[in-house]
């Protein structure tokens, strides 16, 4: 079993097999791009190895041992309830907080069907895959929702201990990105996504349903303001990565 774990990590991480040890970093300072974390536990979750909460490991030795808990305890499903406490929240949740993330389209694996994959019904609800087939350029749709859902995570860390296919993204009838207690802007070229979230917190945290899909508790001067710094960091990301190239 752990002969198939080092062979997966190694190939994401690009750490050689006979260097892997209980302190090897493979977070997200271990990889290329976030995308790329979250392809290597889609792939240890299609090898039998679906790890909840991942997205806090750090080392492999921590990795080691949330799977080794996870065959001594009961079977506890990856999609299990999720439960919003006012206690799970920063000190600070009541300040406006905005997170930017930006993900190269390319970096998303190409398959035969979305809906059977595990890195996308790791990554996105029924629905949002719904969504994105339909659209012109299905990668580059799922792209932005990722980066979205990244940029909601940084917006405060509300959501980081969340799997991204709890954190539900819809859309309004114009196509407008949707989140409750967020404002989300997301664009893309034919190489990269870009996100930005804008946090304008309100007490009252819990999943995104159909009922407050479509409410608006943010058209304020506020908002107008923020929308624009949202604009302004987008354009700014995107020249820094066109003036990389």
């Amino acid at each position: 079993m752990e002969n198939k774990i080092i062979q997966i990590v190694s190939q994401y991480t690009g750490i050689p097999e006979q260097e892997l040890n209980d302190n090897s970093c493979i977070s997200r300072k271990a990889v290329a791009n976030s995308i790329v974390l979250h392809r290597m536990y889609a792939a240890l979750a299609s090898e039998g190895f679906a790890i909840e909460g991942y997205q806090t490991i750090n080392t492999f030795g921590e990795l080691l041992s949330k799977i080794d808990r996870k065959y001594d305890a009961e079977n506890t499903p990856l999609s299990g309830t999720i439960n919003f406490t006012h206690q799970s929240l920063s000190a600070n949740a009541d300040s406006t907080q905005i997170g930017i993330d930006m993900e190269e389209i390319a970096q998303m694996p190409v398959v035969p069907d979305f809906r059977e994959e595990e890195f996308y019904t790791m990554n996105f609800a029924p629905q949002e895959i719904a969504y994105c087939i339909l659209q012109p350029n299905p990668y580059a749709s799922f792209a932005g929702l990722f980066a979205a859902k990244e940029a909601i995570v940084k917006a405060g860390n509300h959501y980081r201990d969340i799997p991204f296919n709890k954190i539900l993204i819809d859309h309004l009838p114009e196509g407008q990105p949707v989140f409750k207690n967020y404002t989300i802007s997301i664009s893309h070229t034919d190489q990269i996504a870009i996100a930005v979230a804008v946090n304008i917190f309100l007490p009252d945290i819990s999943p995104n349903t159909d009922a407050d899909i479509h409410e608006n508790k943010n058209s304020s001067f506020l908002q107008v303001m923020l929308s624009l710094i949202a604009i302004i960091l987008s354009a700014v990301a995107i020249s820094i990565y066109l003036f990389k190239k």
